[in-house]
């Protein structure tokens, strides 16, 4: 810091110092801050290249007003694949109990249908971002609900690493019946 000018007393200079040095501090406290700030940010901007791969489901709810329910099961399974152009999702209630054989009797049939869910579709991302991600449109064109064929699902994605969530607005859950906003989480599985 050098020497204290001979017309200044020691304390007088650390004084005139310390105030002369706060605009400088200041200036670079915001420097770095802004710094700091632009990775976060640059990671919130998601591509539909980061979407390309295999996910494995974590988790699956359904919200409806306050209720939260899980239409697969407390422990679901499944996965969801894109390809550049390609959704596909299989979802099953990871704790469903096998049928007696291959050859399904009526109730069977409806068991198992009601404890799955799967589909596939071209896509189509929104590049515009928004707090829950990108707006992905799944233009569904095969089903084991053929109620689902033809129509268009609509999500909202977040890939932050190798972890997915996807958000819903409300929907129709084919699998219960009723109707709410889901989430799913994933992970990665390359």
């Amino acid at each position: 810091m050098g020497r204290p000018p001979k017309d200044l007393s020691a304390a007088d200079w650390r004084e005139q110092m310390r105030v002369s040095t706060a605009p400088f501090l200041a200036t670079i406290a915001a420097l770095a801050a802004i710094v700091l700030s632009v990775p976060l940010q640059a990671q919130q901007v998601m591509t539909k290249d980061q979407l390309v791969g295999t996910w494995q489901l974590v988790t699956f709810t359904a919200t409806s007003g306050n209720q939260v329910s899980y239409p697969l099961g407390e422990h679901p399974g499944g996965y969801l694949g894109f390809s550049p152009a390609r959704f596909w999702v299989m979802l099953v209630d990871s704790t469903r109990k096998a049928p007696a054989a291959a050859a399904l009797t009526d109730a069977e049939a409806a068991y198992l249908m009601k404890t799955s869910a799967s589909y596939t579709g071209r896509y189509d991302v929104d590049p515009a971002q928004t707090p829950d991600g990108m707006k992905v449109t799944v233009h569904v064109d095969a089903a084991s609900n053929q109620a689902l064929t033809g129509t268009n699902r609509v999500f909202f994605m977040r890939v932050d690493g190798d972890k997915l969530t996807l958000k819903s607005p409300t929907v129709l859950l084919p699998m219960t019946g009723l109707t709410g906003a889901v989430e799913l989480h994933l992970v990665r599985t390359e």
